[in-house]
């Protein structure tokens, strides 16, 4: 990694790994279906029933089938990905897409829509283009430095009324949220609260989860410089100004950690286990996609969104809170939305031996992954401007009321035209393969592994058997459609449910995935886990071998910045003796 673009931008060009195909300037594919250097051919693309009208009706009737309650009591908890691990695979996401505009309508088109995300899997989704040129993110420089070091936290709230009190032999340790603000005498006048965040990603504060996952990051990052700093980190390098030197190194070291924990951690949870064993034979290339630039549109607008089913109906923080919070307040608390909530109150501090399992903890798990997805994000960001009446075009709520009773019946249901609407939207207007032509690019090793790849008759029939598992009445041609032709989207969460009984990704959802990342890994190798001043770095700082879990990720950052005993509790102190 070039230190001096370290410290003042995203980072070097990304050089071309081995197996890895590359397409030159990368701004000049943005988007791209999956293994096709650019777009495929369009009888190969996804288009529904044609008409938008056709396609919403039917979508409308397959929400309100995915909203159905089952007729057995099933089991939606995933003892195999606790909480946690949906909010890093969102960070992970955030940092190989940032959209320039969704325009999630299906009477429209994307044909302008692109990637700002250059480069991927560097953390600029924490770092933006470094201290240098975005000096907001980061802490002011110790005297004697030229150049910012350390990134900027965000303080929480003085204990409420009803705060447990601190422990004997507990630290405070207050800093534990994203750098918020608030502009009072700025041009836009004063508003109650923090309205703004400090952040290279403003997604970053979407939810609470994700405010507090890219928090612990920036408490890693810190933590790493603290840990070199204590090393006796020599300073070798004379052409950088003083604290651009340790920025350079702690973000090479904070990315390899970062990348470590995605690659043995985060992906072998999500990606079916014959598919990661394909991987590992693999040299942990890519399976199909092997070009590094340009995102395949059936990982931004499907296999990206799978982690929306994992999502709970609450989540507890905390042992001060422990009834939790629900959903609806866990997506809504963030500066955008609740600013007079902030600085933000002690039982929204993540305690993470709730999200991940640590020294014995048993934590909160995630959802099971399935076409069956809970009631708040059917129901979540409801957007009637979404809809197309029977004339294929833009439909207000105003419109909307002077439909025939029977077109009103079609639209979709108020409490089932949430987020998973605009995501089948986005799939259907995004220009995605047809499921038969993405399955055409698979390899035999692949399609062996799938009961269902392989035989369309016998996936056709047991999609149209759970589709009429309920009341929703689909006519013939959408029941033909959707076994022979699904929203992939749709397919995907139901491969998972079917092949894998919602635990990880089924084998289309886990080949996407896996290459999407491991391109990007290979793409960018070369600059940090091949870097020999990061390897020495790393072999400084962790002499038996560098995180791999986010276990050990969080308990390096506890040892570091010393938080083992932080109230609010950073971790739960292990209760079993020698733990």
């Amino acid at each position: 990694m070039n230190a001096h673009r370290g410290a003042n931008t995203a980072g070097p060009a990304v050089a071309g790994g081995q197996g890895v195909a590359a397409l030159g300037d990368p701004r000049q594919v943005q988007f791209r279906n999956f293994g096709c250097a650019s777009g495929a051919d369009e009888a190969k693309l996804y288009k529904g029933l044609g008409a938008p009208w056709a396609t919403q009706c039917m979508f409308a009737k397959l929400l309100r089938r995915m909203s159905a309650p089952p007729a057995v009591a099933t089991n939606t908890t995933n003892d195999h990905i606790p909480a946690g691990y949906t909010y890093l695979a969102q960070l992970a996401a955030h940092d190989i897409i940032r959209n320039s505009s969704l325009n999630p309508l299906l009477a429209a088109n994307e044909a302008g829509r692109r990637n700002e995300r250059e480069q991927a899997l560097l953390l600029d989704v924490l770092y933006g283009d470094g201290p240098s040129s975005n000096p907001g993110l980061y802490a002011l420089p110790k005297v004697g430095e030229a150049v910012r070091s350390m990134m900027r936290t965000g303080p929480m709230a003085s204990p409420s009324a009803t705060a447990m009190a601190m422990p004997a032999g507990a630290c405070p340790f207050a800093l534990r949220d994203l750098p918020r603000f608030q502009p009072g005498d700025l041009s836009d006048g004063f508003e109650n609260g923090r309205t703004d965040v400090l952040v290279a990603d403003q997604r970053s504060d979407d939810n609470a989860n994700i405010a507090q996952m890219t928090a612990l990051f920036l408490h890693l990052h810190n933590a790493v410089a603290a840990a070199l700093s204590a090393s006796g980190l020599p300073r070798a390098d004379v052409e950088l100004p003083a604290g651009a030197y340790l920025f350079d190194r702690t973000r090479r070291v904070t990315t390899a950690i970062y990348r470590s924990v995605l690659q043995n951690d985060l992906l072998p949870r999500l990606i079916a286990k014959p598919i990661w064993d394909l991987y590992q034979a693999n040299g942990f290339l890519p399976l199909v996609d092997t070009l590094s630039q340009g995102v395949p549109k059936e990982f931004s607008h499907a296999a990206y969104r799978l982690g929306h089913a994992m999502i709970r109906l609450s989540y507890v923080f905390n042992d001060q809170h422990p009834e939790g919070e629900g959903l609806e307040n866990v997506l809504l608390n963030r500066s955008s939305s609740r600013p007079h909530k902030f600085p933000i109150s002690e039982r929204w501090i993540a305690d993470w031996s709730h999200f991940f399992e640590i020294a014995g903890s048993t934590p909160q798990f995630s959802r099971r992954i399935g076409p069956t997805v809970n009631e708040v994000l059917l129901s979540a960001y409801t957007m009637p401007i979404l809809c197309v009446g029977p004339d294929s075009k833009p439909l207000d709520p105003a419109a909307a009321v002077l439909l025939n009773e029977v077109d009103k019946a079609a639209l979709p249901d108020p409490n089932a035209s949430g987020l998973l609407f605009s995501d089948l939207v986005r799939g259907a207007i995004g220009g995605l393969l047809r499921l038969d032509a993405l399955i055409e690019k698979l390899p035999q090793a692949v399609l062996a592994t799938s009961p269902l790849l392989g035989e369309a008759k016998k996936r056709s029939q047991g999609i149209q058997s759970w589709l009429q598992g309920s009341t929703v009445a689909f006519t013939a041609a959408e029941l033909a459609e959707l076994g022979e032709n699904p929203p992939l989207l749709f397919w995907l969460l139901f491969e998972a449910a079917t092949e894998q009984d919602g635990l990880c990704f089924g084998a289309t959802g886990s080949v996407i995935v896996g290459d999407v990342f491991m391109a990007r890994f290979a793409a960018s190798r070369a600059m940090i886990e091949d870097d020999p001043i990061t390897q020495d770095l790393a072999a400084r700082l962790f002499p038996t071998g560098m995180p791999r879990t986010m276990s050990e990720l969080i308990l390096f950052v506890a040892t570091a910045l010393n938080l083992g005993n932080a109230w609010p509790r950073f971790i739960t102190p292990p209760t079993t003796p020698g733990a």
